[in-house]
């Protein structure tokens, strides 16, 4: 920081100092005990020191304090020169965007030369509550996305923010899709399901009645019904991945690249034929129950994809199923389900090594509740962790362990430990927006 004129305290005799262990460059506080023409009487750290002021104007200045700060200027063997550090007035509050003070925000624009203006304020400091480096290049990125979505303001600022924290493109369109309430995919194809069941029993052309069957046939085989063996289970995770875990972007790319290559029938390509057959049909609630779906789809699967995760953010692959509940009531047939899986983030190895990583489950339940099942696997050996929502949920986990294990050990692992707690498991975060203010500037740092 920057000094005022020099005013100094100089021509102190050593014996008064004796005790005081000063040196060069170091800032003291001294008190004022007195003040006579152009001697001062100072206290530094119990010890009584007589310091001979260069002008009058520097005994007025400290005449009306009880304290002052000095800055240790020149060591000699027989003097000692302080330099009175004058108390300036307080810089002018900042009132754009109604600061009260200057924030952290305000100080890394100024030290960057970046105009500050109220926009580059508000996505400072939602970059900041991120962790994200205020830098020209980042900010002007974040800016130009943000014009070109429209009018925004420090909601849309904190989404920008966040999308690029979590390692996922920022631009106009991924800002829109990132925004969207998506439904939960369980609660997602139990209402398109609905919808389409519906449909197929009203007079309609027959090759629209075909395609409506086809996709509910479609949907129906990627629900896990919990029933049969693990081989069945197997080919209904498969039918799950094959339809949401596939962008229609994905597949249209791929066509596009290789005509030749056949279409995908059970796809999400399915779902979008079908929305524009209602359409062409006049099915106008139709096409657009079919149209919220393909947006949540995309949603999730955008979400899912983080080439660059964020540093102790880790990196993990995300898949959403739809489980048939045991016990049904209206319009609630399914739960969803939710799976995380490790993968590497290296870049030359960005994949899953089954025989090092780690899976999360969480199923929702009817309760509104949810449990968790944590596995980590270290080559043969797994770790299982539960998290149950109450005590009823933890006793059943407890008397369901045995069977785990065992099927776990069939599997060719070695359980080493589980634990079952009550609680409340962490929701995956997607793109998470941090809540509260920007970090003021509270430390003030002299060189």
């Amino acid at each position: 920081m920057s000094f005022p004129a020099p005013l100094r305290v100089s021509n102190i005799s050593p014996a008064n100092v004796q005790g005081v262990e000063l040196r060069a460059f170091q800032r003291v506080t001294a008190q004022i005990l007195s003040v006579t023409g152009t001697t001062a009487v100072l206290s530094i750290e119990g010890h009584s020191i007589v310091a001979q002021l260069t002008s009058p104007d520097q005994a007025a200045a400290l005449l009306t304090q009880h304290s002052a700060q000095f800055v240790v200027t020149q060591m000699g063997e027989e003097t000692m020169t302080l330099k009175f550090i004058k108390n300036e007035p307080a810089p002018a509050p900042l009132t754009t965007n109604g600061l009260n003070q200057p924030d952290l925000a305000a100080r890394l624009l100024t030290q960057n030369n970046m105009p500050l203006t109220t926009q580059h304020l508000i996505i400072a400091r939602s970059m900041l509550k991120q962790h994200l480096p205020v830098t020209a290049r980042l900010l002007n990125e974040l800016y130009d996305t943000l014009s070109e979505y429209g009018t925004w303001g420090e909601e849309e600022a904190d989404l920008a923010a966040a999308v690029k924290a979590d390692g996922v493109p920022v631009t106009a369109q991924s800002l829109k899709l990132a925004a969207r309430q998506a439904a939960a995919t369980g609660a997602g194809v139990s209402q398109l399901m609905a919808t389409l069941s519906h449909l197929s029993k009203q007079n309609l052309p027959a090759e629209l009645l075909k395609q409506i069957n086809q996709n509910l046939q479609i949907l129906d085989a990627t629900i896990l019904k919990g029933e049969g063996n693990a081989a069945q289970l197997a080919q209904e995770l498969k039918a799950a991945v094959d339809l949401m875990g596939r962008s229609l972007e994905n597949i249209l790319l791929a066509q596009s690249q290789n005509p030749d290559l056949p279409l995908p029938e059970k796809s999400l390509l399915s779902l979008a034929k079908l929305q524009q057959m209602l359409k062409q049909f006049g099915q106008q609630e139709g096409a657009q129950a079919v149209n919220h779906f393909l947006a949540d789809s995309l949603q999730n699967q955008f979400l899912n994809i983080k080439p660059n995760p964020a540093p102790g953010r880790g990196a993990w692959s995300n898949a959403e199923f739809m489980i048939q509940r045991a016990t049904q009531k209206a319009g609630e047939n399914f739960s969803s389900m939710r799976l995380r899986i490790a993968r590497e983030s290296k870049a030359e190895a960005d994949r899953i090594n089954p025989a090092y990583t780690r899976l999360i489950i969480q199923v929702d339940l009817e309760s509104g509740e949810m449990v968790e099942v944590d596995l980590s696997l270290a080559g043969k050996q797994i770790k299982t962790s539960v998290i149950a929502p109450d005590t009823a949920w933890r006793d059943c986990a407890e008397r369901e362990a045995p069977s785990l294990m065992a099927a776990l050990e069939m599997l060719g692992f070695a359980p080493k430990d589980m634990q079952v707690d009550v609680g409340k498991p962490q929701p995956f975060d997607g793109v998470t927006k941090k809540a509260g203010s920007a970090p003021l500037m509270t430390v003030n740092i002299e060189v």
